[in-house]
């Protein structure tokens, strides 16, 4: 879980904005972004809370808070979610009009027992063959770079319909 980016997005920022705004490296805070809250260090706390207006306390109360909670990185749109997936995302939380785009998405992906069932038939060649027709149908098929990236990155989640506004992905492997 990227715990700093969730925290950002939830008050407006990102961390280009805290490197913008105080200096701190992209690549400490890059690093920052997979450790746990303890790790944090105070130069790092006051970044985030000179970027976000806060005190350096509300700030760690409330990455702990969140920490705790488990949080989902939320996406209203294409860049997020690519953002996402770059920061390899356990559990992204997908709201609003742009729910209706990966609902198609969605559709298109088999269940986990229709999977099953053709990589047992199929001595697991279908997944091969699968990959590389969808390489192939990508160099003739006029679509954006963003959305082939997000096809392509989407068929490492699982999808859970939560309701009618949101849907949550989660990483496949976190079933094994």
């Amino acid at each position: 879980m990227s715990l700093l980016d969730i925290y950002l997005q939830r008050n407006g920022k990102k961390r280009y904005d805290v490197f913008k705004q105080t200096g701190i490296s992209q690549q400490m805070l890059s690093s920052v972004n997979k450790k746990s809250v303890s790790s944090y260090s105070v130069k790092t706390l006051q970044a985030i809370a000179k970027t976000v207006e806060k005190s350096e306390g509300t700030v760690l109360d409330e990455l702990l808070l969140l920490e705790n909670e488990n949080a989902y990185f939320e996406v209203f749109n294409a860049e997020e979610l690519l953002f996402a997936f770059k920061n390899k995302e356990s559990y992204i939380l997908i709201k609003g009009e742009y729910k209706k785009e990966i609902d198609e998405l969605a559709k298109s992906q088999l269940s986990d027992t229709e999977t099953l069932g053709l990589e047992l038939g199929s001595a697991g060649l279908v997944t091969v063959l699968a990959k590389v027709m969808l390489q192939i149908a990508d160099l003739f098929i006029n679509k954006d770079d963003d959305k082939k990236k997000i096809e392509s990155q989407i068929s490492k989640y699982k999808f859970i319909k939560l309701n009618e506004n949101e849907i949550l992905l989660y990483l496949r492997q976190l079933d094994y």
